[in-house]
């Protein structure tokens, strides 16, 4: 059984929403950081168990607040979202909160829908216990932490995304 499933991957400018695709997508991290315009697609094949594999574009959406207007079109047709914080902004987590759930809730409805946590790598300014506050009041599947930078969990982020549209199609 093969799959095509569309993931959009949201969250404010600068928390690694671009770095998160690309490392893996081609497994490289970018150390220069350049914004996204309107939205990037990304394409990969995924194996998520011996008779399952996917087809999964990904739709990694500007944060910028520039594109506010337009981000919705992006949203259409998403079966599931990433939604990433900074672990050393915790403003990244009360916009996540503020607006892009409800952004996201008001395009897209209840749809399966990870929080990623990124930069692991680095001091993190936000404690765990409000993360998974947080994660309660945005009623997500799971949390993920990650790291672009060293892969950390990037992997598991994707397929679990996607095992979560699949399982919800069934």
């Amino acid at each position: 059984m093969v799959y095509r499933i569309k993931v959009i991957i949201i969250g404010e400018a600068g928390v690694g929403k671009t770095s998160l695709v690309k490392k893996f997508v081609s497994g490289h991290f970018a150390r220069d950081y350049r914004t996204s315009i309107g939205a990037n697609l990304f394409v990969k094949e995924l194996n998520l168990n011996s008779d399952t594999n996917v087809s999964i574009q990904i739709w990694d959406i500007a944060g910028q607040e520039r594109w506010k207007k337009m981000r919705h079109l992006y949203y259409r047709g998403a079966q599931g979202a990433l939604i990433v914080g900074d672990l050393t902004r915790g403003n990244t987590f009360e916009q996540l909160k503020e607006f892009w759930n409800q952004d996201l809730k008001k395009y897209c409805g209840e749809i399966p829908k990870i929080l990623v946590v990124n930069k692991v790598d680095l001091v993190p300014i936000i404690s765990n216990n409000d993360i998974e506050k947080f994660a309660q009041i945005i009623n997500v599947k799971a949390t993920i932490f990650t790291s672009a930078k060293n892969g950390q969990n990037v992997e598991k982020a994707f397929h679990q995304i996607a095992e979560e549209i699949v399982t919800s199609k069934v």
